[in-house]
This record gives C-alpha cells, structure tokens and sequence, in this order.
C-alpha cells in the first residue's frame, strides 16, 4: 500500500465477538465485545479515529475486569491501527505487550493473529528475516488449529515475504493454498484477498492479463464488503498495472479514486507519494 514495495495490504485484527458471553452481574464483558467490535467495524471502513476510541474503551473495561485475552486482543488492535497510521514504535509496543499477556495463557489463536502482524510490522521496516520468523512461530500455532483463516492469513504473510524477495513461484504456491482454504470455507471475502495477492504478484512478473483479471475480481467483491483496505490495495495495484500497460486514462482514473481514499482517510505521505507516482508514470509515458 505504501510505495512500490506494495506494502503488507489488510491486517487481521482480532474480533472478540466470535462467542458469546457469559451473562453477569455487571454486564462490563459484553459491552467490551460489542465496543471492540464497532471498533472493528470503523476500522474496515477507514474510521481510524472512531475505531481507536472504541479499541481504547473496550481496553479500559477489559482492564476493569481483568480480562487477559480481552486486554491483549484490545492491544492487538490498537497495535495494528498504529501500523496504518504510519506509529510503528507504538504499533510495536501494543504487539509485544500483547504477546506477554498471551504466551502464558498459550492461547493458539491469539498467539497467532498476533505474530502475524508482528511479521507484517517488521515486513513494512524492511526486516524480512524478523517477519519470517514471526510467520513461522504463527503458523506453528495456526497448525494446532483447525483449517480456517488464521492458516490462510499465515501463509499469505508467508507468500508476501517470498514475493519481497521475488521468488514468484513460491509466493503463488502460497496464496493459491490460502485460496484452496477459502474456497474449502466459502470465504469470499478472504478469496478477495489472495485474488489480489495473486493479482500483484503476476503484475510484477509481467503476466498482465492474468494480474488484470485477478485485481478486478478483487475490487468487485472488497466493494461488495465496503472494505476500504481491500480497496485501497486492488486500487492502487490497478493502477500500477495501467502505468505498465501504458494506459495513462485508466491509471489516471484508479490513480484518483485512491487519492481520495486516502485524503479521507487523513494518510498524507501516501497521497503524496500517489501523486509522484502518477506524474513520473505520465512523463515516463508521454
């Protein structure tokens, strides 16, 4: 998403509301859940500043009752909002708080979401070997788990390493097991993350049709779920791959529909950078 390196794309974060909770006394566990889920929900749609104040009011109510799980999933979250926001030093410190909170408890799926994005933080510093051995710890705990999207999320952080360091191959061989989990589940939403994956990583091995046909499969169904990360990715790998293709109209187009994302979203630098982007590639091409 930022620069031509493209990023690390969507980050899991941890919804508490899968299960239900217990009913008590006082009621400060459900109203944790259902904050941290609003805040879930504001952060797919690109409201950063709604999404941290509810992760940070679920925070304070799962510290109330002493919620181990709670507090960590609460800073996972606000770990990976930092991380979007361009804060890596507070993204750090939300994700290894979390990871001492979560390691003696030895809870697999928390664990897991949790080095996944580690891996995707230290992947976005350049620290491709620290990344890796996240992923790897991660996918040990997404092993002990049955086949779903921790697994596929993990081997697509897993795919993305291999594409930084342009092994093609491998990075496909990845994403197209991840994709064999989601079609295995159904999960269409996850599918639109490894078509998009795939879509980036046949662009750059100069497979345009095929990378084409991926990304607009992609955009269709993140549209479909007003997800504004997925969005933003298949935007703005369209229009690196128009400026390949030497379409400057369509690069043109895609190149503006993501500008206003991102002025909405408050994320100046990579406005910034979208622009270079598209003057270079219009000069490059005229």
């Amino acid at each position: 998403m930022q620069g031509w390196g493209w990023g690390l794309g969507l980050l899991f974060l941890v919804g508490l509301g899968c299960a239900s909770p217990p009913a008590t006394g006082v009621g400060l566990l459900e109203k944790a859940v259902a904050i941290n889920d609003a805040g879930y929900q504001y952060y797919r749609q690109g409201k950063w500043e709604l999404a941290e104040e509810k992760f940070t009011q679920a925070l304070t109510l799962n510290r109330l009752i002493d919620r181990q799980a709670g507090i960590a999933a609460n800073l996972n979250n606000l770990g990976a909002l930092a991380q979007e926001q361009g804060d890596f030093k507070k993204a750090q410190e939300c994700f290894d708080a979390a990871l001492d909170i979560l390691r003696p408890l030895g809870e697999a799926a928390g664990l897991c979401e949790t080095l996944n994005n580690l891996g995707a933080l230290n992947q976005a510093l350049g620290r491709l070997d620290a990344a890796t051995r996240s992923y790897q710890e991660a996918m040990a705990y997404a092993r002990q788990l049955p086949p779903g999207p921790l697994l596929a999320l993990t081997l697509t952080h897993l795919g993305d390493v291999a594409r930084a360091r342009g092994d093609f191959v491998q990075a496909l061989s990845l994403y197209n097991q991840a994709l064999q989990l989601d079609e295995a589940r159904k999960d269409r939403q996850g599918r639109a993350v490894r078509w998009e994956r795939l879509g980036r990583t046949y662009l750059a091995m100069g497979e345009y049709a095929r990378a084409g046909t991926y990304l607009h499969d992609s955009l269709r169904e993140f549209r479909l779920y007003e997800d504004t990360g997925g969005i933003v990715e298949a935007l703005d790998s369209l229009t690196r791959l128009s400026l390949a293709l030497g379409d400057r109209d369509a690069a043109q187009d895609y190149g503006e529909r993501l500008l206003k994302i991102y002025q909405a979203r408050g994320q100046e630098k990579e406005a910034e950078k979208l622009q270079k982007l598209l003057q270079n590639g219009t000069r490059a091409k005229g």
